[in-house]
């Protein structure tokens, strides 16, 4: 054991000092970003833990998403967390511009928020001396050697929540078990999305005794009754007609869809394609590609009416995924065309909707072999094969519903991961005898 912390001590410190060495550049990096978002040129002292943090604030349970994607994914938990602990004190932290304007968008008046440092170790003092957490939760799979372990020195449990490992990640972290191995094993939770996934981090060092499978928190997505209006106003607009979303997209994806979609409007000309590129960077990028093509466009950013005349609708604004999905007739979901693994399917399978899927999906491959399994998703190869698999599902309605019903069974079926992750961090926070007191009595 001692070794092993010995070893984990030299390798960490090693990481520190490169890590240091390296924020000249990294702040580089973000002013560079800048330049199309400058948004990644503000709030720079909370990147190094020198803002002022409320002292009311102190004591707070911090929840890290790292950008939109893991923030939607805690928005059940975020929710449940504040019906049962109304009193409780909640910090949501988050590495983006993209995530903290959606915070702030969804959360402004319930919840404090702020960047998490930069992983250096006088940076994490700071952070954790000034706000003093009562636990900290990590979203999905962003573990930080420094957060870690000085939270643990300081006896601040940290979580791991809605966790998955895939097996490409963890042939990753394998690479660097010098620095990581110690680091899982300070883990005081890890709530895991699935048994594989259980099973590879036990493998990478947690304990058996943090690990607990329960379940995909997105599985717990609700449609509330705010959208369901949204989605039968918006549908009214259209006037009955056919749409596919495609969420998510990557640079190299959006133009086979364009070419796909432009060859199914010479047999369908009355489709909507509704796109969503997974960057609010690329918004003008994608604009552009749109109207090489030769497509009728509306930006959403811009107001204006979907008209009949209207052929793609760029969705470039933030929070609204829901929404696209909700008055699909098809979906299909970005970073599966081009191998950067996926993204999540779920959002779509509550809607009931035939989901259409490059075959680049090993950042969801539980889902997607469950769905596959169900013959809940139409899998295609290339442009052809994206547009022939497109057509035959508009143009069969029938075989359209039965892929969809499977789907939201498969959906239903899994539900109940929020429940299972309040009590797995009800105990965690009740292991620091303070959480009790934020609960309500009666």
């Amino acid at each position: 054991m001692s070794k092993q912390r010995l070893g984990g001590g030299w390798v960490r410190a090693l990481y520190s000092v490169l890590l240091s060495l390296a924020l000249p550049f990294i702040y580089g990096y973000l002013w560079w970003h800048g330049r199309k978002n400058p948004r990644y040129r503000q709030r720079w002292s909370e990147r190094g833990a020198w803002h002022k943090i409320d002292p009311n604030r102190k004591g707070s349970l911090v929840i890290h998403c790292v950008s939109v994607g893991e923030l939607m994914a805690a928005r059940p938990l975020l929710e449940a967390l504040l019906a049962v602990y109304p009193r409780l004190k909640i910090t949501i932290t988050c590495t983006t511009p993209t995530g903290s304007e959606l915070i702030q968008q969804l959360y402004a008046n319930k919840v404090y928020h702020c960047y998490l440092p930069f992983d250096t170790p006088l940076a994490v003092r700071r952070f954790l001396w000034r706000l003093q957490p009562k636990a900290i939760l990590i979203l999905e799979t962003e573990v930080w050697p420094n957060l870690v372990a000085q939270s643990a020195q300081a006896g601040i449990p940290v979580a791991l929540i809605n966790a998955r490992m895939s097996e490409r990640s963890a042939r990753g972290y394998q690479k660097v078990d010098l620095l990581m191995r110690p680091v899982w094993r300070q883990l005081a939770l890890v709530a895991t999305q699935n048994e594989s996934s259980s099973e590879r981090l036990r493998a990478l060092g947690v304990s058996g005794e943090a690990l607990q499978t329960t379940g995909n928190l997105k599985f717990d997505v609700n449609v509330s009754a705010e959208l369901k209006i949204q989605v039968t106003e918006f549908k009214s607009w259209l006037r009955g007609r056919q749409v596919i979303t495609v969420g998510s997209t990557h640079e190299g994806e959006e133009a086979i869809i364009l070419q796909a979609f432009s060859d199914i409007l010479k047999a369908r000309p009355d489709t909507l394609l509704i796109l969503v590129p997974r960057h609010r960077e690329r918004f003008n990028q994608v604009a552009a590609l749109v109207k090489e093509n030769g497509l009728r466009m509306v930006r959403r950013s811009e107001g204006l009416p979907v008209t009949p005349e209207t052929q793609v609708l760029l969705a470039d604004s933030m929070g609204e995924m829901m929404l696209w999905y909700g008055v699909a007739t098809i979906a299909t979901v970005g970073g599966s065309l081009i191998e950067r693994g996926g993204h999540n399917p779920l959002e779509p399978m509550a809607f009931g909707l035939p989901i259409v899927s490059g075959r680049h999906v090993f950042n969801f491959a539980d889902v997607y072999q469950q769905m596959d399994a169900r013959q809940a998703v139409r899998w295609v190869d290339d442009k052809e094969s994206l547009h022939d698999t497109w057509l035959g599902l508009l143009t069969e309605s029938q075989t359209a519903e039965r892929i969809g019903a499977q789907a939201q069974q498969l959906f239903a079926r899994h539900r109940g991961a929020t429940e299972r992750t309040v009590s797995a961090v009800s105990q965690l926070m009740f292991a620091s005898n303070e959480a009790e007191n934020d609960k309500t009595r009666g």
